[in-house]
């Protein structure tokens, strides 16, 4: 036995085992199996006889393998090698079922020759007597096809021995050769250019497509000016960009443009279940790109295969990993001219790859969040065919959805294509029941419907036509995959929402508003664009409300972050999602971020900070400095401590702009409860009858001095109270009166106590 074998305690005991087993029998007998080394070791006193079943059968399966080895290295020339035995077994088993037939056929012979002497009957008793005989002799037969009959192909446990296993593997392997029996190689793949996607199925990715025309295209049809200059192209294309924006179909089209062989790949079918299995089939996949070339590898979700090793659960996956890179540095490698073949991923998550296979893709481009104008492309194109109503306006559709993706885009089509037919089917089940009042009585409203439609075998589809309403009423119904993840879409609150604050509104205009939809204007005088701008002041005056209202009006896409959410009690949870934020925005430029309770994100570095908060700290400062690509992203931030925030993110080129949202004076308070009132109740309900003049006499209150936005808005709710208190139960309509005003400004009390600070906190200038 080799020493490199008894690696393992439990091993080198159970060899010993084997050994005494051999040592009490004549010889070493070279059918022992699993199962009775196992019940030996049960009966002895040895501590083997404790351990699990599974580990000690793993076990003496290796003894037994290492020790058969042995026994056919020392006896070779007497029985050959494995494949011979196997061979001689087959052989005298072959010829034992042959002997067998003939002597069954015999049988039947014998017995029509004694048949036909005879009268044609036969006595019970021989009847009886031939039959048993027959019996014992096909059961011997059956028992001569193996040397111990079949028990002896099996183990105690009724599993096939471990060399009749290799014997079925191996004649798999080769029907699988042959082609026969199913196997894998017996099927032909199509790699043509895939069919029924082209480019005009695809609208809004310009800037993708031009990049993509020049790193996949041309080295794939160029081929003769790279000869020419003799000049190596980058064959490595990784396209990332959020879920949902087209990376998918985007490659197919483009495959389809270019049409050359296409092997599109699922990055988690490549992942095999037994070990070597996942590293065999990139290999396949990359040699048969090289025999197919020119050729394109489109590997989607490549993140799933290609993650960073340190952070691996299993050997496997950095096996996977290293033979993604092979695979590339061959294709590099062994492509010739005019036989290029281009590799192009797609992932929604690149900063998980490893950085060896990053730094393989040569060209990276990055798919963003749709643009209105990109918008607009993407509906006409989903819309071409389809029945539409003259009065279908993209341009204002596409105003309509922002934080809609490509595929959000798609559904939004989807949903006016069926509500035109709801409508069409609603307008049949209406004639029908005019023409058969009371045919089908039922108490739900629904079964009836069915009824009515059970004898209406046709149905005239061609009047449908999709109207502007439809696709009002499919913007509705689609939720934007920003808000399935998590952040805010551009908020329905505008400026006839905000009372007051009319300076606040200015400075925001010609910071962040006016950049965005005039761009050119402000580059004309060299004016750029504020890098954050930092909302301060006491709680309930606006500061949150003002930030949606410039997301409304500038038609930027909107993310809103509440400073505590990015916070995670797991080392480096905090930090990623700071840089998943940031990545995010980058993805749906132009973008405001809007960052609430900023100082529970950024509070002061010191000593007295523990080292989490301070890498949340440094990572967001690190962002602000605009490390990664800022162009379209604005940051606001909101706070009522501005104190508690540390001094670095207010130097310019993070938030160097402070605004200061402070208490309403009595001019703005009359302002604010004219748009909560105007807001608040409908103006086709008769409780709009409260004249301007009694706003502005309470706003004007001195009871109201010292009190925010949200304080007239308790205000507001408190006076409503009190009216439907007086009317409930008496059927008179409610309107709010003098005296629930009143009511009211006894109850309600200033919710800002410390006013002081704040002022102290304006005259140094924060």
């Amino acid at each position: 036995m080799p020493r490199n074998f008894l690696r393992q305690g439990i091993d080198r005991d159970v060899y010993s085992i084997v050994l005494k087993i051999d040592a009490d029998a004549a010889a070493p007998n070279p059918r022992l199996g699993v199962s009775a080394v196992y019940d030996a070791i049960k009966r002895s006193n040895s501590s083997l006889a404790r351990r699990k079943k599974r580990e000690l059968e793993d076990s003496i399966e290796r003894v037994l393998s290492q020790r058969n080895e042995d026994l056919r290295g020392e006896f070779a020339e007497g029985e050959g090698g494995e494949e011979d035995e196997e061979e001689k077994v087959i052989k005298e088993a072959e010829a034992r079922v042959l002997e067998r037939d003939s002597f069954l056929l015999n049988k039947q012979i014998a017995k029509a020759w004694k048949f036909g002497t005879t009268s044609g009957t036969v006595t019970p008793a021989t009847s009886a007597a031939e039959k048993n005989a027959d019996d014992v002799e096909m059961k011997n037969a059956e028992a001569a096809e193996t040397p111990n009959g079949d028990k002896a192909e099996r183990q105690a446990n009724g599993e096939p021995s471990a060399k009749r296993r290799r014997t079925e593997r191996r004649e798999q392997r080769e029907r699988d050769r042959e082609g026969g029996g199913g196997g894998r190689a017996a099927k032909e793949k199509d790699r043509s250019p895939p069919t029924g996607v082209s480019i005009r199925d695809v609208a809004g990715v310009d800037a993708t497509l031009k990049r993509l025309l020049s790193c996949v295209w041309l080295p794939l049809r160029g081929t003769a000016a790279y000869a020419q200059m003799n000049y190596r192209c980058d064959f490595g294309v990784l396209l990332h960009g959020p879920s949902g924006c087209g990376k998918t179909t985007l490659a197919h089209a483009v495959a389809a443009s270019v049409g050359v062989s296409f092997i599109p790949v699922s990055s988690a079918s490549l992942v095999g279940g037994t070990s070597g299995e996942s590293e065999k089939n990139i290999r396949d996949i990359f040699d048969e790109a090289i025999a197919l070339a020119p050729c394109l590898i489109f590997m989607d979700e490549i993140d799933s295969i290609g993650g960073k090793r340190e952070s691996a659960q299993k050997a496997m996956e950095g096996r996977m990993v290293a033979e993604l890179i092979n695979g590339m540095d061959r294709v590099a490698l062994n492509t010739t001219a005019g036989k290029n073949v281009v590799v192009l991923a797609a992932t929604s998550r690149p900063d998980t790859i490893d950085p060896a296979i990053r730094r393989r893709f040569g060209v990276e481009v990055a798919m963003g969040m749709p643009d209105e104008k990109a918008r607009e492309h993407i509906l006409r194109s989903q819309s071409r065919g389809l029945p539409l109503d003259e009065n279908v306006d993209f341009v204002e559709l596409a105003k309509a959805t922002p934080g809609y993706n490509g595929a959000d885009l798609k559904h939004v089509v989807t949903a006016a294509m069926n509500s035109a037919l709801d409508t069409e089917l609603d307008n049949v089940i209406q004639q029908v029941s005019s023409q058969k009042p009371g045919v089908f009585p039922s108490d739900s409203e629904a079964q009836r419907e069915w009824f009515l439609l059970e004898d209406q075998q046709t149905i005239d589809w061609a009047r449908i036509t999709i109207t502007m309403g439809h696709f009002q009423t499919g913007v509705s119904k689609t939720q934007p995959a920003s808000k399935r993840e998590g952040f805010t879409t551009i908020p329905d609150t505008n400026w006839s929402h905000v009372g007051a604050l009319h300076d606040i509104r200015k400075k925001l205009e010609m910071s962040i508003i006016g950049p965005i939809k005039q761009p050119e204007l402000f580059a004309k005088v060299g004016i750029k664009p504020a890098a954050g701008i930092l909302l301060w002041g006491p709680p309930g005056c606006g500061k949150t409300l003002v930030a949606k209202a410039v997301a409304n009006e500038s038609k930027a896409n909107f993310i809103s972050i509440k400073g505590p959410e990015l916070l995670n009690k797991y080392v480096g949870e905090s930090e990623r999602a700071v840089r998943q934020v940031f990545e995010r925005a980058r993805a749906s430029a132009p973008c405001i971020l809007f960052f609430d309770e900023m100082d529970a994100l950024m509070p002061k570095r010191d000593d007295s900070l523990s080292d989490a908060s301070a890498r949340v700290v440094n990572t967001l400062l690190t962002e602000l400095d605009g490390v990664g690509d800022r162009s379209g992203i604005y940051v606001v931030g909101a706070t009522n401590r501005p104190d508690m925030i540390d001094p670095a993110i207010r130097r310019p080129g993070r938030l160097g702009t402070s605004v200061y949202v402070g208490l309403p004076s009595p001019d703005e308070r009359v302002d604010i409860l004219r748009t909560l009132y105007r807001n608040t109740i409908p103006a086709d309900h008769g409780a709009r009858t409260v004249p301007a003049e009694v706003l502005e006499a309470v706003a004007r209150d001195k009871r109201c001095d010292g009190f925010s936005g949200a304080d007239l808005g308790n205000l507001m709710q408190s006076a409503a109270q009190s009216c439907l208190e007086r009317v409930y139960g008496s059927g008179e309509e409610p309107v709010i009166s003098m005296a629930d005003w009143e009511r009211a400004l006894r109850e309600v009390k200033p919710s800002v106590k410390d006013m002081r600070k704040y002022e102290s906190l304006r005259s140094k200038g924060i």
